[in-house]
C-alpha cells in the first residue's frame, strides 16, 4: 500500500492579513485565481489515483483559506475519498466570519474535520467568536496561539532572501536534516495546480519565478508516466538528501539561528511584487 503522510491543496493565495514573515509570501506578491470546485476534484482523483491513502488531506492556502467562496463545496469534493483518508484539517487565521453554510458542512463531517485556528489577536473579538462557534458546535478543534509571551513554538522564523547561498552539500544536508518537513513531518507535499512539491518554499519559489522551475524536484499528477513511476518519484525525493530549494532557505527549524525567534503575524505594507 502506497501512503502520503500529509498532502494539501492550496485552494487560494490571497489573505485579509499582511503578516511581515508570512512563509507564503502573500503580502508581497499578486494572488494566483483561485482554485476552482473542478480544478479540486481532479487534482484530488490524479492524487488518489497515485495513492492508496493519505494520512492527513490539507485543504489550506497561501493565505486565508476561509476566505474562498466555496470551501463548503470543496470540503464535500473531498470527502468523496473519505475511506481513503484518516482526517481532512481545515486552517484559519480565526478572524473570518464563519457562514453557515460552512459550518454546516464542517458539522456534517466533524468525526472526521480538525480545524487548526492560529490566534494572532488581529481582531481579537472574531478570533473568539470563530473559536466559540466552532467549540458550541461540537468541532475538533487545534489552537496555536501567536501573541504574547507564550507563543506557539516561540514565534515564528524568517526563511530568509530567495538569493542562492551557494552552499556545499553537507551544509545541505544539514538544513535538510535539521529541517521540520523531513524530520518531523515526513513531507509536506502541497500542490495547487497538480505539481506536487516537498515542501512550501520549494512550491512557492517555483511558482513565483524566486527558484528556477526544476522539474526533478516535483511530481506532476499531471504529467505523463505511470502510477508506479509516480509512486516511484514520490519515494525518490522522500528518500533525498535535500532538494535545489535548501539552497535558498534558512531552514525549516531556522538551522542557520535556532535561537532566533520573531514575534509572529506582525503586519507590513502590501507591495505588487510578483505575478
Amino acid at each position: 500500500m502506497f501512503v502520503l503522510n500529509k498532502f494539501s491543496l492550496v485552494i487560494l493565495t490571497r489573505c485579509n492579513l499582511a503578516c511581515k514573515l508570512c512563509c507564503e509570501y502573500v503580502p508581497q506578491n499578486k494572488p494566483f485565481p483561485d482554485m476552482t470546485v473542478a480544478e479540486a476534484e481532479r487534482i484530488l482523483e490524479a492524487a488518489f489515483s497515485v495513492a492508496d491513502r493519505i494520512t492527513t488531506l490539507h485543504l489550506t492556502g497561501g493565505g486565508e483559506p476561509f476566505l474562498h467562496p466555496n470551501l463548503a463545496q470543496l470540503i464535500e469534493a473531498a470527502m468523496k475519498y473519505a475511506d481513503q483518508f484518516d482526517r481532512l484539517m481545515l486552517f484559519t487565521n480565526s478572524t473570518v466570519p464563519v457562514s453557515d453554510e460552512l459550518l454546516g458542512a464542517i458539522c456534517r463531517y466533524k468525526e472526521k474535520i480538525v480545524v487548526q485556528l492560529s490566534l494572532y489577536h488581529q481582531r481579537p473579538r472574531q478570533e473568539q467568536d470563530t473559536l466559540r462557534r466552532f467549540q458550541e458546535a461540537g468541532i475538533h478543534c487545534k489552537v496555536e496561539k501567536y501573541y504574547g509571551d507564550d507563543q506557539s513554538f516561540g514565534g515564528w522564523i524568517d526563511f530568509g532572501p530567495w538569493e542562492a547561498y551557494n552552499r556545499t552539500a553537507q551544509e545541505l544536508e544539514e538544513i535538510f536534516h535539521e529541517c521540520s518537513v523531513a524530520r518531523v513531518m515526513e513531507g509536506n507535499w502541497r500542490t495547487r495546480d497538480g505539481k506536487v512539491h516537498w515542501c512550501t518554499r520549494s512550491m512557492r519559489g517555483m511558482e513565483l519565478g524566486y527558484v528556477p522551475d526544476n522539474p526533478d524536484d516535483y511530481v506532476d499528477l499531471f504529467g505523463g508516466g505511470t502510477r508506479e513511476e509516480k509512486q516511484a518519484k514520490f519515494m525518490e525525493i522522500a528518500k533525498r538528501r535535500y532538494i535545489s530549494v535548501c539552497d535558498r532557505c534558512s531552514g525549516d527549524l531556522a538551522t542557520l539561528a535556532r535561537e532566533k525567534r520573531h514575534p509572529a503575524g506582525e503586519q507590513m505594507e502590501r507591495t505588487n511584487g510578483k505575478r
